[in-house]
């Protein structure tokens, strides 16, 4: 079941899986094992009660990875009976009630939901958990108003070996942790609090799964610093699976992908919906003309550069140059405002000339209007919606199409393409 599906304070209860089984290649004999226990007769002294297990996702609608895991898990290990809901709505007693918040954001709507579970008819604080990244630079925050101390970083249960959830998935990590010690998001240098929470959470060496099963949607961090065999593996085994169409979503980072132009020649294999990297600030402009240069060399047109485009960590003007100089390139900027991990609600957080309202009116600008007029002459009239999720795959290639054939992905209306470092949830 996808829970973008399920509305708010709505439960759904799944069917429970007869088999498990994931992409071609990487889950085999999951299923048929889950198969034949499902049809083996239990004797009377195993005839128990399932659990009964509440996943609640705090980002819905967003994708959330760590949850689809989570389910698997509960009927892999326990034959749990798994129900669904984007709010704790209180009709019957769980055996477990799992909350996940991809995006600090979303954690106010975690923790109200946590103290509902923790109340009648729920009961039992011990059946609560609370997780995702969103939670990460929030966790003493939660840990105040719930008792809970959340599972930040990537779940044992699920991530490690031998317990590791094959399945199919909408998205993949074939890595965890970036070894890019000189992106001042992850490693500021001016003393504030990180923007990328990867080095911490995930390490800043790699940790590489061979094994996972392929899926439309690249999460890993830094795809181009990857070894070179690791990143023909995922190329070679994404090949395979026949997607349509694939979405190296996080990007590539320009100093390593500058440095390495046989990853062009690799990646162009895949029917990418777009090539993402970042222009985050100024010091990266050297590495990002290099790409944009070796790009051009491959024959991939510019309108297929999707490149991210932080705001706020820099002077005002100096951002709106980026955006400028994206625009010129020919290229799609997705400007990301300046977020920190430990923002929940409320007014941004602001550095040098910004205040929230020209952060948002930014945001806006640029992806909207910032191939014409000066930020100095767009008047910010609209309510800006806050980020709820996205459609994974807007572009799709036409039918018929090949691979290199495959046009631009343009940012929607509000700028919705986003880059997301770690987007899961335990898991």
């Amino acid at each position: 079941m996808d829970v973008s599906d399920i509305g708010k304070g709505e439960v759904r209860r799944e069917p429970r899986e007869p088999g498990l089984s994931g992409a071609e290649g990487c889950a085999a004999g999951v299923g048929a094992q889950a198969s034949a226990e499902a049809r083996s007769p239990k004797p009377e002294s195993q005839a128990i009660r399932r659990p009964r297990v509440l996943l609640i996702n705090a980002s819905h609608p967003s994708y959330n990875l760590g949850l689809e895991k989570a389910a698997r898990w509960w009927r892999r290990v326990h034959g749990a009976e798994i129900f669904r809901a984007s709010e704790a709505t209180p009709l019957f007693g769980f055996d477990a009630v799992w909350i996940s918040a991809i995006f600090s954001w979303d954690v106010p709507l975690l923790i109200s939901t946590a103290q509902m579970a923790m109340t009648k008819p729920f009961g039992n604080p011990a059946k609560v958990e609370v997780g995702g990244p969103g939670t990460f630079g929030v966790r003493q925050a939660i840990f105040e108003q719930t008792g809970i101390w959340p599972q930040s970083t990537p779940d044992a249960r699920f991530e490690r070996e031998p317990a590791r959830e094959p399945g199919d998935y909408k998205m993949v990590f074939w890595s965890r942790g970036c070894p890019a010690k000189n992106c001042t998001l992850g490693f500021p240098r001016d003393g504030q609090p990180p923007i990328c929470s990867v080095p911490e959470m995930e390490g800043w060496r790699y940790t590489l799964y061979p094994d996972a099963c392929p899926a439309r949607l690249i999460s890993d961090n830094n795809l181009s610093a990857l070894p070179r065999a690791h990143q023909e593996l995922i190329v070679e085994r994404t090949l395979g699976a026949g997607f349509p169409s694939v979405d190296a979503n996080s990007g590539f980072e320009p100093r390593s992908l500058a440095t390495r132009p046989w990853a062009i020649e690799l990646w162009r294999r895949l029917p990418l919906v777009a090539w993402r990297f970042a222009y985050d600030e100024a010091a990266e402009r050297a590495a990002v003309l290099r790409v944009i240069a070796l790009l051009d060399d491959a024959g991939i047109s510019r309108s297929r550069l999707h490149i991210y485009c932080l705001a706020g960590n820099e002077p005002l003007a100096e951002c709106e140059a980026r955006v400028r100089e994206i625009n010129a390139w020919g290229a799609i900027p997705i400007v990301q405002a300046r977020t920190p991990l430990d923002y929940m609600e409320g007014p941004l957080p602001c550095l040098h000339d910004w205040t929230d309202e020209k952060l948002r009116a930014f945001r806006r600008w640029g992806n909207r209007f910032g191939k014409g007029m000066p930020f100095s002459e767009y008047r910010h009239n609209f309510a800006e919606k806050p980020y709820r999720g996205e459609d994974l795959f807007s572009v799709e290639l036409p039918e018929g199409a090949a691979p290199g054939e495959l046009g631009s992905a343009p940012a929607d209306a509000g700028g919705a393409e986003r880059r997301v470092p770690q987007l899961r949830l335990f898991g």
